[in-house]
């Protein structure tokens, strides 16, 4: 078993918690700002938690399948970084919904199977 890398997985997570942490109390004011509704943007915020719940499963067994782990990592923190730039795209509802979809089933990894 191999040892760790303890900076690059404190700052893996510290990058990640700093994003949610900036972006979850003024998401949902800027979805107000572009005049949606309540339902719009609940379905919006809650796509990031829907995600944490089938994504990690997903990217694990991919991982598993793989055994490139640490490369699976990298590639879904590269494409949620892409994803998000859709949001400078376009403001209706489907463009975002389906922009923060892919957001979040990329950025919703887990580094539970890097311990093995």
């Amino acid at each position: 078993m191999h040892k760790l890398p303890y900076w690059r997985l404190s700052g893996f997570y510290f990058f990640y918690f700093a994003f949610v942490g900036a972006m979850a109390p003024f998401w949902g004011l800027y979805l107000k700002s572009l005049a949606f509704n309540a339902l719009q943007i609940g379905v919006l915020m809650s796509l990031l938690q829907v995600m944490r719940m089938f994504a990690p499963n997903l990217w694990g067994w991919f991982a598993d399948r793989t055994g490139k782990r640490v490369g699976i990592v990298q590639i879904a923190v590269i494409s949620s970084i892409f994803c998000f730039i859709g949001v400078f795209y376009g403001t209706s509802f489907a463009w975002l919904f389906v922009v923060m979809s892919l957001m979040s089933f990329s950025g919703a990894l887990r580094c539970r199977w890097w311990r093995r």
